[in-house]
């Protein structure tokens, strides 16, 4: 079935509307009001509400939790407030309030009620259950009959945490489509140049995978820089990554599918960017390790020349990825080569020098060129210098043996990244391996270049992909009426 290609519009700048939650706890609050009413408002309106509110949580993982822990947080803070109750009113019986012994016993208590919640494995539930504990013997152990707060506080948390989970399980008919692959972009798409992921739009991912969806992401990055960029989304699928050089799982940091360059072209590139006086950055898959090499020096000088200073060869990169080990230092001497672009050169060394940090990229200095497991080549410089350069290419005569694609991501102003591919590794072939791989049915694509997906993303503010996924992967139809109570 083809796919229609559409495009997102962009709404009128303005305040966003109130989100699922906030409705949600709208609602919550509603429930807990007419319930106090009809109890011929018994009770304490205060704290149902309140436990309802905590149980109006993102996920449903975490609403149960919430709710469990105030349910039994309440029960243990309630039985010691009772039991302290017990002692001051029957067995020490009369003046108790605001005295030495009242005091003594506080704190005797609380520490038993502390001590409980550890005994029992509840820890995560001892601060609902001291502060229950704490409401009754502290502000209620003066009431007339103080056994009806303990009863009371008791039964409203109860309801609010009911109505919490009541609230969250009711939803709208919907039938969920588990059986197209739904594939985004990231930069631009998912987020703008901040590479900023709103909240919205982790909660609402996560959720939809949790639910069903076939979800994953195709990018220019490397698996190491989807990982940083994307932390909090539990991608379950493997991602098309390199611009198609790469297929790639990230639960178990392994390379299912990999496009590589023959030998003879890697070599033929590397002896252009050398003749053209352009320093670069080759990046290779070696037992599922990336490697990425450079003959020139990248070392952090204290603001020297480019090439003084000591080569480490460590956790860095081209914007690479990959689990790995770090390589010793390394000294280089004059590492890098007279005969290089300045501007390139340092511009390669400022990229490389940003990924230093992470512990999925590795960089090695090279005395030789590297040709054998190559899946990219990597040069960057001023965009003129980079579109001269680009030219220089297409006139060479093994030029459609391999595919050039820009990025400007990770670049300062007036820069471009040019990476060069082997023909066959491109995006497209790759979703359809991925496809194959999850046995989906069709694929839908987003993007922000037209002709390139079938819905367009022009503007990757205020959460336009994740609206766009809601609408077609979960749509509103009566059909879906056995779907509107769930957990």
């Amino acid at each position: 079935m083809e796919v229609k290609k559409t495009a997102i519009p962009v709404p009128a700048p303005g305040f966003p509307l109130p989100g699922q939650r906030i409705l949600r706890s709208v609602l919550a609050v509603w429930l807990c009001i007419l319930i106090y009413w009809l109890r011929g408002r018994q009770g304490s309106l205060f704290y149902s509400t309140i436990a309802a509110l905590q149980c109006v949580q993102p996920y449903t993982a975490s609403m149960l939790h919430v709710g469990s822990n105030r349910i039994r947080g309440t029960l243990v803070g309630a039985f010691w407030g009772t039991v302290t109750l017990f002692i001051a009113l029957t067995v020490i019986g009369g003046q108790f309030e605001d005295t030495l012994l009242h005091y003594l016993l506080l704190g005797i208590f609380t520490g038993i009620d502390l001590y409980s919640t550890v005994l029992l494995k509840i820890t995560e539930s001892s601060w609902f259950s001291t502060v229950v504990f704490m409401s009754i013997c502290v502000t209620h152990i003066g009431d007339t009959n103080p056994w009806i707060f303990v009863f009371n506080r008791t039964l409203d948390t109860t309801i609010g945490v009911c109505v919490g989970i009541a609230d969250c399980s009711i939803h709208l008919p919907r039938v969920r489509d588990t059986r197209t692959l739904y594939v985004s972009g990231v930069d631009y798409v998912l987020f703008r140049e901040d590479r900023r992921l709103a909240p919205y739009t982790k909660v609402a991912i996560n959720r939809f995978i949790h639910e069903g969806m076939q979800y994953s992401v195709s990018t220019k990055q490397t698996p190491a820089t989807v990982r940083e960029l994307l932390a909090g989304i539990n991608l379950r699928l493997p991602i098309i990554a390199m611009d198609g050089a790469v297929l790639y799982d990230l639960n178990t940091s392994s390379y299912l599918v990999t496009r590589k360059m023959e030998e003879d072209l890697a070599a033929l590139i590397t002896e252009f960017l050398h003749h053209e006086h352009m320093p670069f950055t080759v990046n290779t898959v070696e037992e599922d390790l990336l490697v990425i090499y450079t003959r020139d020096d990248f070392s952090a000088g204290a603001g020297g020349p480019a090439g003084s200073g000591t080569l480490e060869k460590s956790s860095a990169d081209t914007g690479d990825d990959t689990p790995a080990g770090t390589y010793d230092a390394l000294s280089t001497g004059a590492g890098t080569r007279p005969d290089v672009s300045p501007s390139a050169l340092a511009a390669l060394r400022r990229l490389n020098l940003k990924k230093r940090s992470s512990p999925y990229r590795n960089y090695v200095h090279a005395d030789t060129d590297v040709t054998k497991n190559v899946l990219y080549i990597l040069v960057i410089d001023r965009r003129e210098a980079v579109d001269r350069l680009y030219e220089s290419l297409q006139r060479q005569p093994w030029f459609s043996r391999c595919r050039a694609a820009f990025d400007t991501f990770a670049c300062e102003e007036g820069e471009v990244i040019l990476r060069i591919y082997t023909a066959e590794a491109t995006r497209a072939s790759m979703l359809e391996h991925l496809q194959q791989r999850v046995h989906a049915d069709r694929t839908v694509t987003f993007g922000n270049v037209a002709g390139e997906c079938d819905v367009l993303i022009s503007d990757a503010g205020d959460s336009h992909l994740v609206r766009e996924l809601k609408r077609r992967f979960a749509p509103v139809t009566l059909r879906g009426w056995k779907n509107m109570i769930r957990l």
